[in-house]
């Protein structure tokens, strides 16, 4: 903190194609390129939840806002891509927790809705219900709801995933694939892993 001259909190980091490092730091946009720390400041100054690097920008979350940041003439320079705040409607709060790419889009995910940009246009859909994170698993956008389990997104409609019922009720916070296998990452009920048709408890001593 004393070097980069920000917040304690670092919410989200990423890596641009330009191999700079970029931080959520609340208030704080920061970069870091092994020599020199850069701090910056969206325009209404809110806290930044999320950053995500795809091709030459840094696409960042926040309070009612997003958009991407580039370069030019050596400072970083953003650009919002929220048409208007009624956008939101009246009463919304959103934040934007997690940003990915998918299907040649990015999808900016709060708790209750998805933000879909083309690069031309903004597209919002509504979530069935209230979700944690959303997750790319085998090509697939997967959803995990905080009470239900999980759902999947096809198009713009959300489909329950029925195979899974031990989840609901689970908030899970991750959701990877490896060596044919599936991992959901809970709050606090551990690792659950999916093989074979088999939804089960992890079986590892870190399980304990």
């Amino acid at each position: 903190k004393q070097d980069y001259k920000g917040d304690n909190q670092i919410w989200s980091l990423t890596q641009g194609t330009d191999h700079a490092l970029y931080f959520a730091n609340n208030y704080n946009f920061l970069r870091y390129n092994c020599v020199v720390w850069e701090k910056y400041a969206l325009p209404n100054k809110t806290i930044i939840r999320s950053v995500f690097s795809f091709k030459d920008r840094i696409y960042s979350g926040s309070y009612n806002e997003f958009g991407y940041w580039q370069r030019h003439n050596g400072t970083m320079q953003y650009t919002s891509l929220v048409p208007n705040q009624a956008f939101f409607g009246e009463s919304k709060t959103e934040e934007v927790w997690k940003i990915l790419h998918y299907d040649g889009k990015i999808y900016f995910q709060t708790f209750n809705e998805i933000y879909i940009y083309d690069f031309k246009t903004v597209q919002r859909i509504a979530t069935p219900e209230l979700i944690s994170y959303i997750f790319v698993v085998d090509g697939k956008i997967l959803a995990a709801s905080v009470v239900n389990g999980i759902y999947e997104l096809e198009g713009n409609t959300f489909k329950k995933r029925s195979e899974w019922p031990i989840l609901k009720g689970k908030i899970i916070h991750a959701i990877e694939k490896i060596n044919g296998k599936i991992y959901f990452f809970t709050q606090k009920d551990g690792v659950y892993e999916w093989h074979n048709g088999l939804l089960q408890e992890w079986n590892h001593p870190l399980q304990a």
